[in-house]
């Protein structure tokens, strides 16, 4: 069954209502979901012998969504994922359904994702052959990266040249936009990958860029200065104004913290640290407005052998914004690595200090806090029986961000 492209995000059905994070998690991932993804399979007149949950997508303030591991009675594996997302369409075919406890829930088989109609040509490599340059067979197919009803990120090779390929939502104006941003900050002199490929299902092939990840080179024991991390980022054209501006991940505090209340252990903690930084927000100054990049962190940046930055990565959501937020989301990444080196340690210190040049250094602790309190949204487990160590480990550094 394929997916037809999708028209963007629907409105909610009548009888929708606002989905309680807590009460969805705990049916999407207990007995009940069984009946959901046996529904699911039956469409198609499929059995099912057993499943598990394999991941857990929270979008605070939007519901909730799953993926799910599934054996099939004939002894086929298959992918499902099933959401509360109030914006994921609801008459998508090859979707199904459901009314319940945790509110309307959207199930689908994987790549059939309801607004990622690129997602099942990205993941065929006869399919994907007429987006990669090159004329041999694509090969070393591997998804790397998946945000349901987001976007995702497939590795390819042809003719043993690699290429990544993104899958964006086209229905809403996002795949153009981010075709948009690499292309004005290419002009720019900006090191973005280069688009090969874009089309109008939302389906985006970008060169690979030499180099290693930031994080690697830190790791080995190159440490550059925090300004010439931020050579790229201060490269950008003044044109980037133009842009839409992204909300920073603090501003979202509230919304990040009643994620964490699946958990009532962490319930309390995580609404304090939020209080915290909406306060900070409130209290200190966050600079001008200028061009930023809206989600910067070690992963987004490659290195050369020199450890000068050679590559800037993930430029989706660039616009703009304050440069204390870019910082922000920089450090709190770095403090959430693990494990957490000595030399890594020394890094977060010295790129603390030095981020005084750029900004207010009581405004950069609450951003650390408010991304820190995103990431512990983001670190809660899929079992919901499982233990949350790394929620707690970065609730207690946004904690000490704010004291």
């Amino acid at each position: 069954m394929t997916p037809r492209p999708a028209r963007g995000a629907a409105r909610p059905t009548v009888g929708d209502r606002r989905p309680d994070e807590a009460e969805a998690l705990a049916v999407l991932t207990h007995a009940a979901a069984g009946d959901l993804l046996a529904a699911a399979l039956a469409t198609s007149g499929t059995g099912i012998a057993s499943w598990r949950v394999d991941a857990v997508h929270h979008r605070p303030g939007d519901g909730v969504t799953v993926g799910y591991v599934v054996q099939t009675a004939d002894g086929r594996h298959e992918y499902l994922l099933a959401t509360t997302s109030r914006t994921c369409p609801r008459d998508v075919p090859g979707t199904l359904v459901a009314r319940g406890p945790a509110g309307v829930v959207v199930v689908w088989r994987h790549p059939q994702d309801p607004v990622l109609p690129a997602l099942g040509r990205a993941c065929d490599p006869h399919r994907l052959a007429d987006a990669l340059p090159g004329a041999g067979p694509v090969t070393a197919l591997e998804l790397v990266g998946y945000r349901p009803l987001r976007r995702a990120v497939v590795r390819a090779e042809r003719d043993g040249v690699p290429w990544f390929v993104k899958v964006l939502r086209p229905g809403d104006g996002n795949a153009a936009d981010v075709v948009g941003r690499h292309r004005l900050l290419a002009d720019a002199g900006v090191p973005v990958p280069r688009v090969a490929h874009a089309s109008d299902d939302g389906l985006m092939v970008l060169e690979a860029i030499d180099g290693v990840p930031l994080l690697d080179a830190l790791v080995a024991g190159c440490t550059p200065a925090l300004a010439d991390v931020l050579a790229p980022v201060l490269a950008f054209p003044p044109t980037v104004l133009d842009l839409p501006t992204r909300r920073p991940w603090s501003s979202r505090a509230r919304a990040y913290a009643g994620a964490l209340e699946v958990r009532p252990a962490l319930e309390g903690r995580a609404h304090a640290v939020a209080a915290g930084v909406r306060s900070g927000l409130r209290r200190t100054d966050a600079g001008p407005t200028v061009p930023t990049h809206g989600d910067l962190h070690e992963a987004q940046l490659l290195v050369d052998d020199a450890g000068r930055v050679c590559g800037l990565l993930d430029v989706d959501t660039v616009g703009p914004g304050h440069l204390v937020d870019d910082l922000g989301c920089l450090l709190a990444h770095l403090h959430a690595v693990r494990p957490m080196t000595p030399a890594l340690a020394a890094t977060a210190l010295r790129w603390t200090g030095e981020a005084a040049a750029f900004v207010d250094p009581d405004a950069l602790r609450v951003r650390v806090a408010g991304v820190l309190l995103s990431l512990a949204a983001g670190a809660l487990p899929a079992d919901p029986e499982a233990p949350v160590d790394d929620s707690e480990r970065l609730l207690t550094i946004a904690e000490a961000c704010l004291a």
